[in-house]
């Protein structure tokens, strides 16, 4: 199992003095967090669409080998919630096709869900099937990596609402290759499951969200279920950015699943 823990974002003010160094510039954040990380989840994307100009100066600061996983922006999730019109589609393509720039740096695109959409099966089909008709990518059955002028890619989706936790679901994932987020969280039920050849989760922090430290033995448990998954590859992210939690539990499954694996 290849294994990629890192967290959700890196730009944190407030991990001064946690993670990063006092003297630390701005600017050199993400050139320091990629020498304890092979991997980002990177939230801004999900408020604003990133520039061309934006990609190419993230990966001018990270090795060869580190992973971007990308969140979709929230007019494809939350305004239009899935349902795009002509103009979403053109829009959805290229920001798609934004990403090419990161290349084989491309780890997973992220779809998260609002909490209150509930379970559609047309809609999700629907939307699907646009996903791979409006580009010339393919969803990744192992990895992504560039083929000429094709790129094969990884996505995941991250239901928040609990009807979705639902087994006809989970095959129309498994048929397309998406892999279902198994997703931390003290406010939205989730699911050990695994839907593509890789699995993705997102911490959250409990019992308070985005704040609160998970314990050694929450990780140890966790870090148990994910290998009994038996997954390719491993996608984790911890969001409880809160006094740099998210850095030292990080470290901390990183330290067990190594062990494990």
């Amino acid at each position: 199992m290849k294994i990629y823990i890192g967290t959700s974002g890196w730009q944190y003010y407030h991990w001064y003095g946690k993670f990063y160094p006092e003297n630390l510039k701005a600017k050199d954040f993400l050139n320091f967090y990629a020498k304890h990380f092979k991997t980002v989840e990177v939230n801004t994307s999900f408020y604003h669409f990133t520039k061309e100009s934006t990609f190419k100066n993230w990966l001018s600061q990270v090795p060869k080998n580190f992973l971007f996983s990308i969140k979709l922006h929230r007019l494809f999730t939350h305004f239009r919630r899935l349902k795009l019109k002509k103009e979403d589609k053109r829009i959805l393509k290229e920001t798609i096709d934004g990403y090419k720039v990161l290349g084989k740096n491309l780890g997973v695109i992220l779809i998260q869900l609002p909490p209150g959409l509930k379970k559609d099966i047309k809609l999700l089909k629907n939307f699907l099937k646009i996903l791979k008709d409006i580009s010339s990518y393919k969803f990744a059955g192992k990895n992504a990596v560039r083929s000429s002028s094709r790129y094969f890619l990884r996505f995941a989706i991250e239901f928040r609402h609990k009807s979705w936790l639902d087994k006809e679901v989970y095959k129309i994932l498994k048929e397309n290759k998406i892999a279902f987020v198994i997703s931390d969280s003290p406010k939205w039920l989730t699911d050990i499951v695994k839907t593509a050849d890789f699995v993705y989760v997102r911490f959250h922090g409990k019992p308070k969200l985005f704040a609160s430290k998970y314990s050694k033995e929450e990780l140890k448990d966790y870090a148990e279920k994910i290998k009994k998954l038996k997954p390719k590859i491993l996608f984790a992210y911890f969001n409880n950015d809160f006094e740099g939690y998210a850095v030292e539990n990080a470290l901390q499954l990183k330290r067990i699943l190594t062990i494990l694996n």
